[in-house]
């Protein structure tokens, strides 16, 4: 019998609804034979990357069923692998990056391929599209990242660790034992600091500026909106697949880098919008003494 509740990051009293869990349901039954067979969170990880880096050469030669099925498949074990991780208590920060560090290399060349296949057919405007829809992506993603590790930083399961400034972190020669694991965990944090850093500099800006002259409001005040919590969640990862892969079916899979730079970027403004609503109707807490940790 797996204990599920090992692999939740919250409290059951503090938990909200992920919309992004909607697009694959049943991901916790593809867990169970992964955590009996005791498949490594790493192989998941890795499997996750290869079935993204798989869809984008799909899309490139024009399989779109195929591609779809393969994006969907990274987009569920990208969800396995992090619960797996937390069931056996065997994560790391080895983990962490490589798992983000995929996410990025797998979206990155998934609507480049679409983008040029498009490019190829209807005209080189479409790459525009692409390399707008990339940086629309991750900068939603990491608008909902901040607010989620803010959130958990406040209410999260105590045995979670959620470093939010990567560029000061002074734990990482203590995450690996040996020479060669602490050579990997650089060299990824490497990549990741300038593949997010200026993503998460840029969000924790915004957030500053929406707060306003509020900035003494407690962190429970300030980021425990469960209501935000939720409707910022379809800024997940997740979604954008979702995204990509119903156009693709539906054979316009350059559409969805349109929807995505044009809806879900009107979506981040209302929820900018909201957030921004949120602070103003807080009442100001003089305990509040530093933003909540990286």
């Amino acid at each position: 019998m797996i204990d599920f509740e090992k692999s939740e990051k919250l409290p059951k009293d503090r938990r909200y609804f992920n919309i992004s869990i909607i697009w694959i349901f049943y991901f916790r039954y593809v867990i169970r034979p992964l955590y009996w067979l005791r498949i490594p969170h790493e192989a998941v990880t890795l499997l996750s990357i290869f079935f993204g880096i798989g869809a984008a050469y799909l899309f490139f030669t024009g399989s779109l069923i195929a591609a779809a099925v393969a994006l969907h498949l990274k987009d569920l074990f990208d969800a396995c692998d992090g619960a797996i991780a937390r069931l056996t208590g065997r994560g790391h920060l080895i983990g962490r990056y490589l798992d983000s560090l995929g996410d990025f290399l797998s979206l990155t060349l998934v609507m480049l391929a679409i983008g040029f296949r498009a490019a190829d057919n209807m005209g080189g405007t479409y790459i525009l599209w692409a390399v707008a829809a990339i940086l629309s992506t991750f900068l939603q993603c990491s608008f909902f990242n901040y607010y989620q590790l803010s959130y958990l930083d406040a209410f999260g399961i105590m045995t979670l660790s959620s470093k939010r400034d990567e560029t000061t972190r002074d734990d990482v020669k203590r995450k690996s034992n040996s020479f060669p694991a602490r050579g990997i965990l650089i060299l990824l944090r490497f990549f990741y600091i300038i593949v997010y850093s200026w993503q998460d500099g840029l969000t924790a800006f915004l957030d500053s500026i929406l707060v306003g002259k509020n900035k003494t409001i407690t962190p429970e005040l300030r980021f425990g909106n469960r209501l935000l919590m939720v409707l910022q969640s379809a800024l997940c990862f997740g979604t954008h697949i979702f995204i990509i892969i119903i156009w693709a079916l539906l054979g316009r899979p350059e559409a969805a880098l349109i929807f995505i730079t044009i809806v879900m970027n009107l979506y981040l403004f209302l929820l900018l919008y909201l957030r921004k609503r949120h602070y103003r109707r807080q009442p100001v807490e003089m305990s509040f003494s530093q933003s909540p940790k990286k």
